[in-house]
């Protein structure tokens, strides 16, 4: 029973630990990612509490006949109240949760609630299949990965919408694109057992499915971070001078004239004495006398 146990639930883990890593910047307490799980599996209680009025009114078939019975049971027993309860627990979980300061934490935080949800579901696909291990691995690649990119679409339209981005469509598509995800994954699925001799056909574009979710996946989580990289890098200060490249010399400013040559410079004669220029009287002598020194 370990062995199914683990079968079941390692690619639910595999996918948890690959988004905690993606969260770097500033990474969500373990504790708090485990709650987020906890909160996912409970979106299967909702999920049962959904869809029983939906079968009330007939909306859900179990004894699928025809492709119209398949897209209808995929929308309304699987896509609608599947998403819905995930949405609330979401919600619930991230009203009141201090440590909700990134973008990127909503996919973080939606895709452990997305994991929760199919990890419980993956547990009794498991637990009750004659062939547990086909079982698993089977879900391992296609159905868990699915949930876990339901989630990341949610959360990324679950973030937008609450650090700013009030658009009617914003709010529309948190809900509405986990939805249409999980319909079209659902009828595809479903679909498969109506129209046997379309399994190649159908399983091409299931195949096909996958890689764009992959691809949608991994284009929203990258934005977030480089909106959360952003929002973390302190504006430069207006005081700040750039540095300079003393290395290089500016073309742009024009050099100094050169200094005049030494042969056109005006060369003194201190050899020749100036006889224009009359020499200074003798001072008198003291007393009076001439130039003898006698007495007058």
């Amino acid at each position: 029973m370990l062995v199914v146990l683990a079968t079941a639930l390692l690619p639910v883990f595999i996918l948890g630990w690959w988004i905690y890593r993606k969260d770097s910047l500033r990474p969500e307490p373990l504790p708090m990612l485990f709650k987020a799980f906890l909160f996912g599996v409970g979106s299967t209680l909702v999920t049962m509490i959904l869809v029983t009025p939906l079968q009330l009114l007939g909306l859900v078939d179990n004894q699928m006949g025809s492709v119209t019975d398949a897209v209808s049971t995929a929308l309304f027993a699987a896509a609608i109240p599947e998403e819905t309860a995930k949405l609330i627990m979401l919600w619930l979980f991230l009203r009141n949760n201090k440590y909700y300061d990134e973008y990127l934490d909503g996919i973080v935080y939606a895709a452990c609630v997305g994991l929760g949800f199919a990890g419980a579901e993956n547990v009794l696909y498991v637990v009750f299949s004659e062939d547990w291990l086909i079982t698993g691995i089977v879900r391992a690649l296609t159905a868990v990965p699915a949930h876990f990119a339901m989630a990341c679409a949610m959360g990324y339209f679950y973030s937008k919408r609450h650090f700013g981005d009030r658009s009617k469509l914003t709010m529309v598509c948190i809900l509405a694109v986990p939805i249409i995800i999980h319909w079209v994954y659902d009828a595809l699925a479903f679909s498969e057992g109506v129209l046997p001799a379309m399994s190649v056909a159908i399983n091409i574009m299931f195949v096909a499915l996958i890689v764009v979710m992959y691809k949608k996946t991994m284009r929203r989580i990258a934005k977030l971070q480089k909106i959360d990289k952003a929002r973390m890098t302190p504006p430069p200060s207006p005081y700040e001078v750039p540095p300079i490249d003393m290395t290089q010399r500016r073309y742009d400013m024009p050099l100094p004239p050169p200094p005049p040559a030494q042969q056109d410079m005006p060369q003194a004669d201190v050899t020749q004495q100036r006889y224009d220029t009359p020499p200074p009287p003798p001072p008198p002598f003291p007393g009076g006398g001439d130039n003898n020194g006698q007495q007058a």
